[in-house]
């Protein structure tokens, strides 16, 4: 993983802690999506390419389960991602 890619992963990791959710169900599946990436990271020199797909797809998936009911969430996941991409990842 090269530093652009590290640096979005540490920001969309603190757009997520910053949450703080009174819904049980949106805390788990943000502690899920945290510590997916947390597992990205843990390793920032191996070659995650093909580990890739599957942490977008968790992004996105929260993504549609939050929104309508928590916007500023939904929001926050959607700069992360916007973030993501445009680092290359």
């Amino acid at each position: 993983m090269n530093d652009r890619e590290q640096r979005a992963i540490k920001s969309l990791q603190r757009e997520l802690q910053a949450v703080e959710p009174a819904n049980p169900l949106v805390k788990e599946r943000i502690d899920r999506l945290t510590n997916e990436l947390n597992e990205y990271v843990s390793e920032p020199n191996r070659n995650r390419a093909d580990e890739l797909p599957a942490l977008q797809k968790s992004i996105q998936e929260a993504i549609e389960s939050f929104e309508g009911h928590h916007p500023d969430l939904t929001e926050a996941l959607r700069i992360a991602i916007n973030t993501l991409v445009n680092a290359g990842i």
